[in-house]
């Protein structure tokens, strides 16, 4: 009976759909245009709606009819372009290069992470060559050491007896490279300083005496010799323990104003009529006492002097900034030790200002400082004046590294 009763009523409802029209299909109505309508992925049959028939007799709708394909017409003879990929208009910020990024391993900084790293001191044990001279408080030796790619030589003075002696390096300072023999500038201090009890090494700085012939750009190359010395001098067997003193004259006292803020294995420094701490007013210094490029010869070997053109491969005014990480004031806050500073009134050679500028600049800095001040001493003190900063260095020496 109800199969009957389904059969029925699906029969009125095909008489019903014969007799209707059939649904008119309206798109839904937009704002967007053609080609962005083409663009979507949405299908028609969901932007369209299906409306009853005014003639059906039950309000059951229509099934859905088939979207049907629908073909854009243009109406106006201005079409709208289709969206490209423009290429953007900015043009990308070109990478700034340092072009003085080749001299940042002579800075103050960039020797500081190398002494951090360990570096210095890495190639091998110092050398004894041969015995100079045996006089009754010490021996003087020839010794050599590796740093850096290089052999340097220097002067060693060993006290007699069995040790350990409390070590000072000796920093020389400018000579003529043709005219420079070991010990030329340490040599006095070296010996008055061997007579009480220190152990002394003098290094003959790259390209002077025995020493490799290398590049010294803008005065650093000297700072990397003392600096890979330090800790050879400290492993001899004869050396006592811990920090060494480190002394200076003229340009040598200028890189030992250097090593002193990069090294924190020194325990003192004595720095004696110094030159420019200033790399910038070195420069301008060399620049006026520059001589013409000539050659030196080592035995078989031959070398060049180096020139201010070879040593300052870039000017002052070109790099100021560089140069200002090369110089020691504005790092003189990682000194450590005591400092004593010597200079004599009648120098010839060094103003008051350079060496001033560096103690003002340390007692800026809160650190431990002495000046002494000897009138009528010329740049290498003599008589009376000079037994007197003898006396004062070896002192000074025996409070802080014996």
């Amino acid at each position: 009976m109800r199969n009957i009763k389904y059969f029925l009523l699906g029969a009125v409802l095909l008489v019903a759909c014969a007799q209707s029209s059939p649904a008119p299909i309206q798109l839904a109505p937009s704002t967007t245009s053609v080609v962005e309508v083409l663009a979507t992925s949405t299908t028609l049959a969901s932007i369209t709606t299906i409306e009853p028939s005014e003639h059906a007799t039950t309000p059951v709708p229509a099934p859905p009819s088939p979207a049907p394909t629908f073909t854009p017409e243009v109406t106006s003879t201005t079409t709208s372009p289709t969206p490209t990929s423009q290429p953007s208009t900015l043009t990308p910020p070109t990478p700034t290069t340092d072009p003085f990024a080749a001299y940042e391993q002579f800075t103050i900084p960039a020797l500081r992470e190398r002494q951090a790293r360990g570096e210095f001191g890495t190639e091998g044990p110092i050398e004894i060559v041969r015995t100079l001279e045996d006089t009754p408080n010490f021996t003087r030796q020839l010794f050599a050491y590796h740093g850096d790619g290089l052999r340097l030589t220097g002067m060693l003075n060993r006290p007699k007896g069995n040790g350990p002696f409390p070590v000072v390096i000796l920093v020389h300072g400018y000579y003529p490279l043709d005219v420079y023999q070991t010990g030329n500038g340490t040599k006095l201090a070296a010996d008055y300083l061997a007579s009480r009890g220190f152990l002394t090494l003098s290094p003959d700085l790259r390209s002077h005496a025995g020493s490799d012939v290398a590049p010294n750009l803008f005065r650093a190359g000297h700072v990397l010799d003392v600096l890979n010395l330090i800790p050879l001098a400290q492993r001899l067997p004869y050396a006592k323990s811990g920090k060494v003193g480190l002394w200076g004259h003229s340009n040598g006292g200028a890189i030992a104003a250097k090593v002193m803020t990069i090294s924190d294995q020194v325990g003192a420094t004595v720095i004696y009529s110094p030159a420019s701490l200033t790399i910038a007013e070195d420069y301008q210094f060399r620049l006026g006492r520059s001589h013409p490029r000539i050659t030196q010869t080592h035995g078989a070997r031959t070398g060049v002097i180096d020139t201010v053109a070879i040593e300052f491969p870039v000017k002052a005014d070109q790099a100021p900034d560089l140069y200002r990480r090369l110089s020691p004031l504005p790092y003189v806050q990682y000194a450590t030790m005591p400092i004593q500073i010597h200079w004599g009134t009648a120098d010839e050679t060094v103003p008051r200002k350079w060496p001033r500028d560096l103690y003002d600049s340390l007692q800026a800095a809160g650190k431990q400082v002495r000046w002494f001040e000897y009138p009528g001493q010329p740049h290498s003190f003599q008589g009376a004046g000079n037994q007197l900063y003898l006396e004062r260095i070896a002192t000074f020496y025996r409070q802080w590294v014996a």
